[in-house]
């Protein structure tokens, strides 16, 4: 123990007397251990921490199958979300939940709350106490009971004020008092964070039979012992069964079981690992580039070696010195990683999945600490070993003939070095192609809403109380006459309404009929369904391929009309123009009007940024009848100023046509899509940064060892110089030094990549990941990186003064 705190002591001493070469050193590993300390916590938080809820192991959602008309992950109905409760054979229990929307009002300033219907064996089931009062009663769970209701911890606070006598207290939701008896923890949420209130589900008997409608969400716990391929097959077997008895409603759907761990965190696990590879490649850049400042030291300092081993000293006393400043070294920069990894929290959270918002928490905990002290020590041996051997090396008798401090490298030193250099390069170029390819899968994502121009588009939720507005009259005088006094503010160009703006509502679909074209098999006609008012399309930006938009001719009275987007034409009518063509909701015996194409619109993904565009139908509000589910609710507003200053003047107009309205949702049409794109621009953005960091430390590795090669071989550049050579000769020599390292590093780099961003594939968008165009543009930007961190040290070899350098030698 004395020889290695004597060792340290030294280690440290001889540190600070390079304060130059310790503090490059220290910054080097300190970026390289601190991304990685920070991306391990942020998987750990995400991937590795078990879920805030009793055996998270055995928690499960249960889909329905619907590929068959573009939904794989299909929310149940009440049937069957009965048929699987009663005859599974795996699950502990089962619960059921469906979204709702209340208006809060009567102590306050009327507020849109976001809220879960849930069955009584909800909170149960997932083993969560309230922080106050309690949860349902099983007989609170049906039709008729006491309306109650639990709130969440935030709108506890925000609202109430988080007063202690809550428990018990009335309160009006959508105009029904209900009692509330429980506030959940701060940390609780499930599936989502902005979920201020849930009351029971309370279905009705009528309700549970029906088949046709698909709204639930289901939660299940598996008995003890069993696994996840059973409860797959029990699952499975329930619904051929169900398909079986009613083929009408179900002939085609299936059913699966989704681990709930897999749930919330399922779409963020490939771009995780992407980035614990690009951490791991700059830390081995980081290390590289250490291996080698350690190396050149070590060679400066083969003089003080030689002199301690003619005193006796050991090889291996040496090496365990040589080992002991590099251990040091890297501990120092494990110290300052952890202080780049908490500056980067901020940002990382971007990162949480919204299903894990409020209980993934990134923080610097025990675990976290001693990841960073192992790596560090890791770091420290692994890349301070070769550098300290070759130096134990060192011949006595030449290293003390040498005069003027320079040594020479060996030629397995230079090895050494050229083969650090060439990975630097090679693992540099991985990164920066993914980089690169994901830039573009970013730009063209965002590329498909430019048309729509969303920074000028401000969006407002006012949806309508069904009790209130259940009359189709009366929804279309709001709506008119908010559109009338919206339109006349200054700096408005167009409003419109819609049922959902683009990527709010990722559902919402009617089966359809196509007019003279009898049923098949297996052929399903299904769309999108929104209710739009007469100018949407202009306020929005959706553009009119064919015929006309609505207008106020489409009333109640006239012919039924529709618009549809080119996908839907493409798809059901590829041979013939659509315009004109006739369809109805649900099967052709129905009592449904036919409704006439009046118009064909382009294609907006509504379903997702990268998902696939489905068929659309628009209609006129004032038409929609009794389908209260698809009412608009969102309103659009084209501006010509800043959009988000008519926020104020349109909540007032809204609250003239009536006064307990609540306005919800206010943002742009940019915030929207700013909230959809945001993992993806975080983590493009982490990939960029983490890329051009290992292009940086690549090129200070080029730019390292060519100044090295220049200090050692000073004198021969003066002889050189002295037989006539030129500048140009000089300059040559030196550039062909370093660039040869660098394209090796780059052609080795290049074929890595297309075998590596192959793995990457999912992540991309119209781009392929092979992409040449890519493959080309970042090899010229790494070779012209490389020529500029070689030409510095290339042309101070040319300043060298002949009679200067050989007298200093």
């Amino acid at each position: 123990m004395e020889g290695l705190i004597r060792d340290i002591r030294f280690a440290i001493r001889m540190l600070a007397r390079k304060p130059g070469f310790t503090i490059v050193a220290v910054v080097i590993m300190a970026l390289g251990i601190g991304a990685n300390t920070a991306i391990f916590t942020l998987v750990r938080a995400v991937l590795l921490q078990p879920l805030p809820f009793h055996e998270p192991g055995r928690l499960v959602m249960v889909w329905e199958d619907a590929t068959f008309i573009g939904f794989p992950r299909n929310t149940p109905s009440p049937a069957n979300y009965g048929d699987w409760k009663a005859q599974n054979e795996v699950f502990e229990d089962m619960a059921a939940l469906d979204t709702r929307s209340f208006d809060l009002t009567g102590d306050g300033e009327p507020e849109k709350v976001s809220a879960y219907g849930v069955t009584a064996a909800f909170f149960p089931l997932l083993g969560v106490r309230p922080a106050l009062g309690r949860i349902f009663l099983s007989e609170e769970d049906k039709p008729g009971a006491n309306k109650i209701a639990v709130i969440s911890y935030k709108l506890w606070q925000s609202r109430y004020g988080g007063d202690p006598n809550i428990i018990g207290r009335e309160v009006l939701l959508t105009g029904e008092k209900h009692t509330i008896v429980g506030v959940m923890p701060a940390s609780f949420q499930f599936l989502e964070s902005y979920i201020g209130i849930w009351v029971p589900l309370a279905m009705p008997q009528e309700e549970m039979a029906r088949r046709d409608d698909h709204y639930l969400q289901v939660v299940a716990r598996t008995k003890p012992g069993v696994t996840l391929d059973q409860a797959q097959a029990n699952i499975k077997t329930i619904m051929a069964g169900i398909a079986h008895d009613h083929p009408e409603e179900a002939g085609m759907l299936g059913a699966y079981v989704v681990p709930l761990s897999e749930e919330l965190t399922g779409e963020t696990r490939r771009p995780l690992a992407l980035l614990l590879v690009a951490v791991a490649f700059v830390l081995l850049i980081a290390c590289a580039n250490l291996a080698n400042l350690l190396l050149s030291r070590a060679m400066g300092r083969s003089k003080e070696i030689a002199v301690r081993t003619a005193l006796g000293a050991r090889r291996s006393q040496l090496v365990r010195q040589l080992l002991t400043e590099s251990i040091v070294l890297s501990s120092a920069g494990g110290v300052a990683g952890v202080l780049v990894a908490l500056w980067s929290f901020a940002f990382l959270r971007q990162l949480i999945p919204p299903g894990l918002t409020l209980f993934a928490d990134l923080r610097i905990d025990p675990t976290v600490l001693v990841f960073t002290f192992a790596l560090s020590v890791a770091t420290g041996i692994v890349f301070g070993l070769a550098p300290a051997i070759q130096a134990s090396r060192t011949d006595l008798n030449e290293a003390l003939k040498q005069s003027g401090g320079r040594t020479t490298l060996s030629v397995g030193n230079r090895r050494l070095q050229s083969a650090m250099v060439i990975s630097e390069v090679a693992l540099a170029m991985v990164l920066l192609v993914g980089a690169g390819l994901l830039i573009q899968t970013f730009a063209r994502l965002r590329d498909q809403y430019a048309g729509i121009r969303p920074e000028s588009v401000l969006t407002v939720r006012t949806g309508l109380r069904e009790a209130k507005y259940q009359d189709q009259s009366r929804r279309s005088a709001f709506y008119e006459q908010v559109l009338e006094r919206v339109n006349a503010l200054p700096g408005v160009v167009a409003s419109g309404y819609t049922t959902s703006v683009p990527l709010e509502w990722k559902g919402g679909t009617n089966g359809i009929t196509v007019e003279g074209r009898p049923e098949e098999p297996g052929v399903v006609y299904d769309a999108n369904h929104r209710q739009i008012s007469n100018d949407y399309f202009k306020a929005i930006g959706i553009a009119l391929r064919e015929g006309r938009e609505f207008n106020d001719s489409d009333n109640a009275d006239s012919m039924p009309v529709v618009i549809i987007n080119e996908t839907m034409a493409r798809g059901y009518w590829p041979s013939e123009p659509a315009l004109g063509k006739r369809f109805k909701h649900g099967r052709a015996e129905s009592n449904r009007p036919w409704m006439t194409i009046v118009g064909i619109v382009a294609d907006v993904r509504q379903m997702g940024i990268d998902a696939p565009v489905k068929a659309e139908m628009y209609m006129p509000y004032r038409q929609a009848g009794s389908q209260y589910w698809y009412a608009p609710r969102d309103l659009v507003i084209r501006a010509s100023v800043d959009p988000i200053s008519l926020a104020t003047a349109v909540t007032a107009r809204v609250r003239e046509v009536d006064p307990d309205q609540p306005v919800s949702n206010i943002r742009t049409m940019e915030q929207v899509l700013g909230e959809e794109f945001q993992q993806r621009r975080t983590g493009t953005t982490l990939l960029g940064v983490f890329a051009a960091l290992a292009m940086l430390l690549a090129a200070l590795g080029i730019y390292g060892v060519l100044s090295y090669f220049v200090t050692q071989r000073t004198p021969e550049f003066g002889v050189r110089m002295a037989l006539g050579a030129q500048t140009a000769d000089i300059l040559r020599l030196v550039l062909a030094r370093g660039m040869s390292l660098a394209l090796a590093g780059v052609v080795i780099g290049l074929a890595a990549s297309f075998a590596l961003t192959r793995l990457m594939q999912s992540l991309l968008f119209e781009v392929n990941a092979s992409d040449p165009a890519t493959f080309a543009a970042i090899a010229v930007l790494l070779a012209g990186v490389a020529f500029a961190a070689c030409y510095i040290p290339a042309r101070r070899a040319t300043k060298v003064d002949p009679m200067v350098a050989l007298r200093y030698e």
